[in-house]
């Protein structure tokens, strides 16, 4: 049986903490790159423009020898909840930092933003980063 080693883990297990712009990495013990895929809606951040609520359904699949502890993804995702920045930036930001905390060991990546409907008009984003 395959043992990943969790061993460098600090968020899981260590109970409330506030949001932090820190990704933490499982290396998995795997001889070949898998697909992962994380989907969540509880990704918000601020239109720079008019301040409002931006929320969005996000999408981080990974190909790769490695993956994301949830519990770093999830506080990494609410440390953008005050931020104003627009969805086309938030996602090559996320991408961008996803890339350099996987490294070598994220193939490909690809993150996609589908914001709620505000004024009649969807906005669907997607970046993509591969090595």
């Amino acid at each position: 049986m395959r043992s990943s080693d969790l061993s460098q883990l600090e968020a899981l297990g260590a109970g409330p903490l506030p949001p932090q712009r820190k990704l933490e990495v499982i290396h998995l013990d795997t001889p070949a790159a898998i697909d992962i895929c994380f989907t969540t809606s509880e990704l918000m951040a601020h239109c720079p423009v008019t301040h409002q609520r931006d929320l969005y359904e996000a999408t981080f699949a990974i190909t790769g020898t490695a993956t994301l502890e949830s519990k770093s993804l999830k506080l990494y995702l609410a440390s953008w909840d005050e931020e104003r920045i627009l969805a086309e930036d938030l996602a090559n930001s996320i991408a961008d930092d996803l890339a350099a905390a996987l490294g070598d060991a994220g193939a490909r990546i690809s993150v996609t933003l589908d914001q709620n409907i505000r004024g009649g008009i969807a906005i669907s984003v997607t970046a993509t980063r591969a090595h």
